[in-house]
């Protein structure tokens, strides 16, 4: 008999929390909602494509005004994902601030050229942000940040935390350094962005 009281008992929990979890997230407001996160919906200028590239050849991507891509801002999400034609086309296009959410030692070792280190995990990261905040950058100018891509969440958390300061258009690039490397980008290395 207790067996089956036990077992009761847990799902009365979990139906009384979860009921509680979506009661509390339709009635918080839009900074304290759980947002599901997905893919960045782009914004399409008139343009034609471009004709498709022979296999193995090495194509440079035009700036996102010349790809057809725009990248509004999205004040109902912390960031969104985009690939690595799109950080490559942002890149070039210049203008962009690039943030590299790794461990200053892997920085050191190569970043993207003009990147500035921004480790979730050392000490410092909530004066960077608050730093970067102070800079008076228009927030809803595209930030991309980037990390080893993969499992790793550090960009994601860098993008969260710019979130909470106001910047509405952190762009993280989901296969991260590895993929730029792997496209044969320029890479800097040392301290400097």
């Amino acid at each position: 008999m207790r067996r089956d009281s036990s077992w009761r008992d847990t799902f009365v929990i979990l139906v009384v929390s979860g009921t509680a979890a979506v009661v509390l997230n339709a009635l918080a407001g839009p900074e304290r909602k759980l947002l599901w996160i997905g893919s960045y919906a782009e914004v399409a200028v008139s343009r034609a494509a471009p004709p498709p590239a022979a296999a193995g050849a090495s194509v440079t991507p035009a700036s996102p005004e010349e790809s057809g891509r725009v990248f509004a801002p999205h004040p109902d999400k912390p960031w969104v994902e985009i690939s690595g034609d799109d950080v490559v086309a942002l890149h070039k296009g210049g203008n962009v601030l690039f943030l590299d959410a790794r461990r200053t030692s892997l920085y050191r070792l190569g970043h993207i050229p003009g990147a500035r280190p921004f480790s979730v995990w050392e000490v410092g990261i909530d004066d960077k942000v608050k730093g970067l905040f102070a800079e008076g950058r228009d927030q809803s100018a595209p930030v991309v940040v980037y990390c080893t891509g993969g499992d790793c969440e550090d960009s994601h958390m860098v993008g969260q935390k710019l979130y909470f300061v106001g910047f509405d258009n952190v762009l993280v690039y989901k296969d991260g350094f590895p993929d730029w490397e792997k496209r044969g980008l320029p890479v800097d290395r040392g301290d400097a962005p």
